[in-house]
């Protein structure tokens, strides 16, 4: 493992620190994020990461990659390593999802082509 690979790899580790069973946190009454150890699912809601003044590309940027296509393709490799999926929901819709049982043809990342605005809304 490279160094990004493993400051990645401590930084997801944080979700072996529920080893069974769900997580959910909320802010202010949004939801914000639902972690389930038993499917290994990071659920995150866009709305909820405006709110905590958090942005998709934060999680993109502490990997410190060049791009946003280069790091988020690095983050969902990572995450299918270690069996982990992530979704993003904007609004409850389903956006994005990246990780494990990701097809590897798209680089372990799937977008929803109808809801594209509402990704880059979240970008933002």
């Amino acid at each position: 493992m490279t160094g990004r690979e493993e400051n990645l790899a401590s930084l997801i580790g944080l979700l072996g620190l529920v080893p069974s069973g769900k997580a959910t946190v909320s802010m202010g009454g949004r939801p914000l994020l639902s972690v389930d150890a038993d499917l290994k699912a990071l659920d995150l809601e866009a709305d909820g990461m405006g709110d905590a003044g958090l942005r998709l590309t934060d999680l993109v940027k502490l990997q410190g990659q060049g791009g946003l296509v280069e790091g988020s393709m690095h983050v969902a490799g990572a995450l299918s390593r270690l069996g982990w999926k992530l979704t993003l929901y904007e609004r409850g819709d389903k956006v994005l999802s990246m990780g494990s049982g990701v097809s590897r043809l798209t680089g372990r990342i799937s977008v929803n082509p109808l809801r594209l605005k509402r990704l880059l809304d979240a970008l933002r």
